[in-house]
């Protein structure tokens, strides 16, 4: 292992043992409740990093694990009495049962025809959510059973987002530095010529989207569960896809720490215009954010150094071939 990534390695360990410190000095509910959101917002933007920032995929539908996860929790616990906790780990696996579904017909498409397609497939599951009345409840939405003791829930909240988001950033830097993250890179910069030295797109992209569904399903049974209800306009809202997506451009998508630095500077912007600015602080926060992708291409991390700088495509087929010299070789773990 290089002194850099060992470096990486123990500098990351060490922020994430300081992030779970800080419930001992921060006891105020309102601040650990922007905690939770600036780390599950955090985790969303990493698992959409996963095929929009390494593979290109401009997906604007993951919001359908988000809601898949939330509401397979919560009926799961309250109409067939399961533990919560096994409830979310059925509500993972019928994530993965959508994803698996929705890439294989999503990733024939190209383009602006791959982001309509995602959209539409989480409308779709939307409309049957909300049709679904005598199952699902319908418009009126279900209250949801709890994860945590309510005595310490914006603490436990808070710790069970920062580990998610801990999670979600591993898989980044695996697919930062691994052989497949280099057969997405090589997808997003050149299908074709990734094509023709043995990369196979629609597999590569579809076993990115299966830990990326995994994530944003845990992240909707977590939501869900801290706001005590869900409901099928919020849960499977396109908003939800939009902010993944703007958090991880925002900080620098195709980048492991992108999102999180995007996440941070997202929420806690909003917080602070909605404090100062009240009702005008959502056009302030919009024209931030139209500035900064319009003149950050590589979000804000690409104005730190070499990291945010996206691989050039010529260099990405080679790495897929293992040549001498290529990025592959510069890294021990390989696909």
């Amino acid at each position: 292992m290089s002194g850099d990534r060992r470096r990486l390695y123990a500098g990351s360990l060490v922020a994430l043992v300081l992030l779970l410190l800080v419930p001992l000095g921060v006891q105020n509910g309102y601040y650990l409740e922007v905690l939770f959101r600036v780390f599950i917002f955090a985790a969303l933007g990493l698992a959409w990093n996963l095929v929009g920032g390494y593979a290109g995929q401009l997906s604007l539908g993951h919001v359908a694990y988000f809601g898949v996860g939330a509401y397979a929790f919560t009926l799961l616990a309250l109409d067939l009495g399961w533990n919560p906790w096994l409830g979310v780990a059925g509500g993972v696996a019928f994530s993965l049962l959508a994803a698996l579904v929705i890439g294989s017909i999503t990733f024939r498409l190209r383009g602006p025809y791959f982001t309509l397609a995602t959209i539409a497939t989480a409308e779709i599951l939307r409309l049957l959510v909300l049709n679904l009345q005598d199952f699902t409840r319908g418009a009126i939405g279900i209250s949801t059973p709890q994860l945590f003791p309510a005595a310490a829930g914006d603490r436990d909240f808070y710790l069970a987002a920062v580990l998610l988001a801990a999670v979600a950033y591993a898989f980044n830097l695996w697919a930062d530095r691994s052989r497949f993250g280099y057969y997405l890179m090589a997808i997003r910069e050149d299908e074709e010529t990734a094509m023709a030295v043995g990369v196979n797109p629609a597999r590569t992209k579809l076993l990115a989207l299966l830990p990326s569904a995994v994530l944003t399903s845990l992240g909707g049974s977590l939501y869900a569960s801290s706001f005590h209800f869900v409901q099928p306009d919020y849960v499977f809202s396109i908003d939800i896809s939009n902010q993944a997506a703007i958090v991880a451009m925002l900080g620098g998508a195709g980048t492991a720490l992108g999102p999180v630095l995007g996440s941070v500077i997202l929420i806690i912007a909003s917080e602070l215009f909605k404090e100062v600015f009240q009702t005008a602080h959502l056009l302030i926060y919009g024209i931030l954010i139209v500035v900064v992708v319009l003149f950050l291409p590589g979000g804000l991390i690409g104005l730190f150094g070499r990291r945010g700088r996206r691989p050039r495509a010529a260099a990405l087929p080679a790495a897929a071939r293992g040549e001498e010299g290529s990025p592959r070789h510069s890294s021990s773990s390989s696909m």
